[in-house]
């Protein structure tokens, strides 16, 4: 029932743009938990804690790395700028400058 001076969400403003996927959640996820990410010299950056996926088109957007061994602050990294080294088992993050 609405009031008189209520309003109504509207469908596009309570659309989220992006949807957290978990392990339990795709076997792309299940892959990519807790793999390391370095950079191109091979520092270790962090490692996959969740992946974001765009909710619209379904694709992967982001995945999200926890920088700490407990709690640590998360960081989004676009999946566009990493690339998986297969024969290292690991996710390198690469930039240009």
């Amino acid at each position: 029932m609405r009031t008189a001076g209520s309003r109504t969400r509207s469908s596009d403003n309570s659309r989220r743009r992006f949807v957290r996927v978990s392990e339990c959640d795709s076997s792309t996820a299940q892959l990519l938990h807790g793999c390391p990410v370095v950079t191109p010299e091979g520092s270790r950056i962090g490692h996959v804690d969740h992946l974001m996926v765009d909710a619209e088109t379904h694709q992967l957007r982001y995945v999200m790395l926890a920088r700490g061994r407990r709690h640590g602050a998360e960081v989004a990294i676009p999946w566009h700028a990493l690339y998986f080294d297969a024969a290292a088992g690991r996710l390198v993050f690469y930039t240009w400058v």
